[in-house]
């Protein structure tokens, strides 16, 4: 269980179109895989101000 809330609303719903969320990490549909990403798709993300990758969780900005 999460200690702080996230205010991504992707953990409110039942169908998330991602993994993970991109502010705080957490699973938020386990139904879909774990995807290898790479370094180019982790910079776009960063770009798009993401602190976790939604694909594979890694966390992207330190």
């Amino acid at each position: 269980m999460r200690r702080n809330l996230c205010p991504n609303m992707n953990h409110r719903r039942s169908d998330a179109p991602v993994r993970y969320c991109p502010n705080c990490g957490e699973a938020v549909n386990a139904n879909i895989l774990v995807k290898k990403c790479s370094d180019k798709e982790h910079a776009n993300s960063r770009m798009d101000m993401y602190k976790y990758c939604v694909h594979c969780g890694l966390q992207l900005v330190m």
